[in-house]
């Protein structure tokens, strides 16, 4: 889910827009024929799939769109939105710019004996993607097929752009100066966890990228080594590694990169030591679980205007795309409402279990979780431990579970709900008080929410304001 929230989401964002604003208030294209609609929905639909491979792929894409829609348009209004939504494309495009050089040494990597093939997946999957438009050609597919087909084969295009990409960068790494970082890595097979300290030592850059060759796998204990690093410490960037005259190539480029707390006397991040001794940060405490007693139930949930909101649009959002689709299809007034009824259901209901009905509840006999699918409760034991992942996500090992835990930022104001460094420091605070503790009560108890009448309203008022919303655009 975090993938798809990153900044190319602004192409399919912009590309639904586009898509409401032509086919719901623009009229659609003005070409009688009945493959002009089709295509005209695939030209929007091609560059939002191919953002989240090649950004600048999905740009050219945007702009062969717009220059299709162009004769198509039945007014100026489309014709305005179909270039829009390449301008978004563009920007989105432009955000690739290569980033200032870094003010350190430069030069050039030791050769290595020989560049791996990368970029095979992307190479093969973009092969794959570009037979069912060819398909659909030479078969002479239907209408509805000229979408699926036009998507397919911009996608397979960015696959192969990626590839392409991805070997150029390499080339690009070993032939040419780069910037030298010393590093302290982690080897693994086919893998290398490396951290950047930062001048003061207190924090460091963490990050990781695969390599051709296997490294030497560690012990029981993380280890770190010494070495010196080629490249752009940047998500996206290529770099290789030297350790102790060992030369990794890389086979893949930088993930994410974090910035994390630093232990210059070990070599590892700090945070290592807390989570495997599960500390408790005191700073992270709210007074109130510092104060609560052992035995006092304490719960965590999403902020409940967080998750209505997040609820709404989705449910919204599917019955709104349910309508489109019917009215596209042709169906009449009762099967555009049936269809934007049962997406909608389908979207509050997602809502509802996976924003609202979720909660956490815990005291020194242990937890009870209501996640998506139901109720579990668990004791603490001894090999419990609690982390949080930097994603929004609170993952809890109890008893026999493994529970996850979403704590998106808090929203609207801190005080309506725990942030991760919060919920962690609780729970951890709550397990080593129970240790003391015997005997232990079971875990706490809480009952399975039922669905609150709200959110039937707001379905049937989703529901409404599709039919009208279509209904007038007729």
């Amino acid at each position: 889910m975090r993938r798809l929230l990153r900044v190319e989401g602004l192409v399919p964002a912009a590309a639904v827009l586009a898509f409401l604003l032509i086919f719901g208030r623009f009229g659609g294209a003005a070409d009688p024929a009945a493959e002009a609609p089709w295509i005209g929905l695939g030209a929007l639909l091609a560059p939002a799939v191919m953002a989240y491979v090649h950004r600048w792929a999905a740009a050219w894409a945007a702009v062969l769109g717009a220059v299709l829609w162009t004769p198509l348009a039945a007014g100026s209004g489309t014709v305005l939105a179909v270039w829009a939504y390449a301008l978004v494309a563009l920007a989105v495009a432009g955000r690739d710019r290569p980033a200032r050089p870094e003010p350190v040494p430069h030069r050039r990597p030791p050769p290595p004996p020989g560049l791996p093939h990368v970029g095979v997946p992307a190479e093969v999957a973009g092969f794959v993607l570009l037979v069912p438009p060819a398909a659909a050609v030479l078969a002479g597919g239907e209408p509805p097929w000229l979408s699926a087909a036009m998507a397919s084969f911009g996608l397979g295009c960015a696959l192969l752009a990626r590839a392409l990409r991805h070997r150029a960068a390499l080339r690009r790494l070993f032939g040419s100066p780069q910037p030298v970082h010393a590093v302290r890595v982690v080897e693994q097979l086919g893998y290398l966890h490396v951290l950047l300290p930062a001048e003061d030592g207190v924090t460091a850059r963490e990050f990781g990228f695969g390599v051709a060759e296997p490294g030497e796998p560690d012990e029981d204990e993380p280890h770190t080594r010494p070495a010196t690093l080629y490249g752009a410490p940047r998500p996206g960037s290529w770099c290789a590694v030297e350790v102790a005259g060992r030369l990794h190539v890389p086979t893949g480029p930088v993930g994410e990169v974090t910035t994390v707390p630093y232990d210059a006397v070990q070599g590892l991040p700090r945070e290592i030591e807390d989570d495997e001794e599960q500390l408790v940060d005191p700073a992270a405490l709210r007074p109130a679980d510092r104060q609560a007693g052992a035995f006092q139930p304490r719960e965590h949930r999403i902020a409940p205007q967080r998750a209505w909101v997040a609820t709404v649009a989705i449910g919204l959002g599917a019955a709104l795309a349910a309508g489109e689709l019917a009215r596209l299809a042709g169906l009449p007034a009762a099967g555009l409402a049936a269809m934007a009824a049962g997406a909608g259901a389908a979207g509050f209901e997602f809502g509802w279990r996976a924003q609202l009905r979720p909660r956490l509840r815990w005291h020194a006999g242990g937890v009870a979780a209501i996640g998506f699918r139901g109720l579990d409760r668990q004791p603490w034991a001894t090999d419990s431990a609690v982390v949080h992942d930097d994603a929004g996500a609170v993952l809890l090992t109890a008893g026999e579970s493994v529970l996850t835990v979403a704590v998106p930022a808090p929203w609207p104001s801190p005080a309506v709900q725990r942030s991760a460094d919060q919920l962690v420091a609780a729970l951890r605070d709550c397990r080593s008080r129970s240790f003391a503790i015997s005997p232990l009560p079971p875990p706490p108890r809480i009952e399975v929410p039922r669905r609150p009448l709200a959110l039937y309203l707001a379905w049937l008022a989703a529901v409404a304001l599709t039919v009208l919303i279509f209904e007038r655009a007729a």
